[in-house]
């Protein structure tokens, strides 16, 4: 039957039936991505009975002359002349394909679309109002973060849209994604159309930060208590472990807030009495938190102490480092009755009156020193000055004392060779000088060779040249200035071994000045090195572009040739000599 009539079989069927044409299509399914879920492709008929069906996917003709017969499956007219055979219709690609009929008794044409799917729906995310920030390739957002996802197909439409947050399994998208757990988030997502077409899983990296900064008020020198004077330091310190700091916010009392710019709040200008400080910090995806506070009282009339250092000292945070050289000097101030007495107390000790300054304990470790300063009023009322006393009374920073100095060591880089209790350099080696101080710190390394001239600062790895032993002395200074000191020897060794050459006959003559010898000599070499020792022997022969490692005498040279060879020895630290021999061979 000519395959005109067939298709319009099929299309007088398709009218009277929907459906009678089977499109039976090859799964050529695949996973989109090594950790989304499988989708077989297949077809999809919406409801106007457009076909649709995987790009890839062959297509199979089923036909049938009734609604209720079995249908059977069509084979091209030189398939079924030929074998029999039955063979699928591949499509060329993504778009809408036609089967074509033209009705030769009417002159009509009749058309089958078949659309064929090939691409992928594709996701687009919108991100919700949250605040973000972002520190590198690390984006950050605040409370209330979510994502909503939409997915778009051009061709069967969109089946499905997936989505799993952090490695959990894939779930159905319905509606806005919330991030409500404060931490690193993962969020992957992909689409399925309705014939199998998988997109390629879309990701987003982030950082959810729910958690507000956290700020604490700091109170350095003149204090007792909640009393502080003009020379007190008053300021902030504040963090955020996660998206970081944007501002902090400060006022006194009833004032205005204002950004705190970093030192010391200016307190100083308020008068005598009573005050407050209230603070709070902000960070960059709009945590805020609660204001802290701390209350004074400002008093500017009583005596002011102050310590000043005489000699080493060293702070790192709040730490204060002090050497066994240093002093502790104190002064009080008093701008009304003027100053009675100091007195001060060192690691929980009786007070004692203070007269100039003084050393703390000889013994390392933190050393807390007490003081204050009572002025002429105090001395009136029986009973009273217990109180005075504790008013004034102030505790300084604790101090440690540093009474001994950075542990050393060194190596080496580059070329060595130990021999017995020396150590064998070359002016290629380099000595790394290294030191750690666990009290005050590290403050520098310094270096000297053979006990000359002044110390050199370390500041990288360096050499020594000059033949022969040398002493390398180097110290170290922490930051209170206490050294230790070590040395080491060293032997330079910058030269190469000497080499040696013997032929086994003695020559039979000369040509053009060069030595002439049986064609059957044999040649020896041996090598010296009266330092860090020979290592190896190396030679070519007439310029040759590989050498040969030296293990046996060389033998089986051509007869009536000029011959050069060139010989390398080395060292046990790789210095090399090089030494080249020409001799000629005889024609027997």
């Amino acid at each position: 039957m000519p395959i005109n009539q067939i298709l319009k079989m099929i299309v007088t069927l398709k009218k009277s039936l929907p459906g009678l044409l089977f499109l039976f299509m090859g799964l050529c399914g695949s996973v989109a991505g090594q950790e989304q879920q499988e989708h077989a492709p297949g077809h999809y008929i919406d409801e106007e009975q457009r076909y649709y069906q995987q790009a890839k996917l062959p297509v199979y003709l089923f036909i049938s002359h009734s609604p209720d017969a079995q249908p059977n499956q069509l084979a091209t007219a030189e398939g079924e002349q030929a074998t029999g055979t039955r063979e699928p219709i591949y499509l060329d690609g993504h778009g809408v394909h036609y089967l074509k009929h033209t009705d030769q008794l009417d002159n009509t044409l009749q058309t089958f679309a078949i659309h064929a799917d090939g691409r992928a729906p594709v996701t687009t995310s919108t991100l919700g109002e949250a605040k973000a920030s972002s520190t590198g390739d690390t984006r950050y957002f605040g409370s209330g973060h979510s994502v909503s996802l939409e997915a778009k197909d051009g061709m069967s439409g969109l089946k499905a849209l997936y989505y799993a947050v952090n490695g959990q399994a894939w779930a159905s998208y319905t509606s806005t994604i919330r991030f409500d757990k404060e931490g690193p988030q993962r969020l992957r997502y992909y689409a399925v159309d309705r014939v199998g077409n998988v997109e390629e899983a879309g990701q987003m990296d982030f950082v959810v930060d729910l958690s507000a900064p956290e700020t604490y008020h700091n109170v350095i020198g003149v204090a007792k208590g909640n009393v502080i004077s003009t020379n007190t330091q008053l300021y902030l310190t504040m963090g955020d472990s996660i998206s970081g700091l944007a501002a902090t916010y400060y006022k006194f009392d009833d004032g205005d807030y204002k950004t705190y710019r970093g030192g010391i709040l200016p307190f100083a200008s308020l008068p005598d009495g009573d005050h407050t400080v209230y603070y709070y910090s902000v960070d960059k995806v709009g945590n805020k938190e609660e204001a802290g506070s701390y209350a004074f009282y400002l008093d500017k009339t009583a005596p002011i102490m102050s310590s000043d250092v005489l000699g080493d000292r060293f702070i790192v945070d709040d730490q204060v480092y002090f050497s066994g050289r240093t002093k502790l000097k104190l002064t009080a101030v008093d701008n009304k009755s003027g100053i009675k007495e100091v007195r001060y107390s060192v690691d929980g000790a009786d007070f004692e009156e203070y007269n100039e300054p003084f050393y703390l304990p000889s013994v390392a470790g933190v050393h807390t020193v007490r003081y204050y300063a009572l002025d002429n009023m105090q001395n009136q009322g029986t009973g009273s000055d217990a109180g005075r006393v504790a008013e004034y009374r102030h505790t300084v920073s604790k101090v440690y004392v540093d009474l001994t100095g950075p542990t050393l060591s060194h190596r080496f880089t580059g070329p060595t060779f130990q021999k017995g209790d020396s150590v064998y350099i070359n002016n290629k080696t380099k000595m790394v000088l290294s030191a750690t101080d666990p009290e005050s710190g590290l403050q520098y390394i310094s270096y000297r060779v053979d006990s000359k001239g002044e110390e050199v600062r370390y500041d990288a790895p360096f050499s020594v040249s000059g033949k022969g032993f040398h002493r390398v002395d180097f110290f170290g200074y922490d930051n209170v200035n206490n050294r230790n000191v070590e040395d080491f020897l060293i032997m330079v060794d910058d030269e190469g071994p000497q080499i040696q050459t013997t032929f086994s006959v003695a020559p039979v003559g000369e040509k053009d000045g060069v030595p002439v010898y049986p064609s059957y000599v044999t040649l020896f070499i041996s090598s010296t090195d009266q330092q860090s020792g020979y290592n190896e022997i190396r030679y070519s022969l007439d310029g040759g572009a590989t050498d040969k490692v030296y293990g046996q005498p060389v033998s089986g040279f051509k007869k009536d040739t000029v011959i050069t060879m060139t010989i390398t020895a080395t060292d046990k630290l790789g210095n090399p000599t090089t030494q080249s021999v020409t001799f000629r061979t005889a024609t027997y």
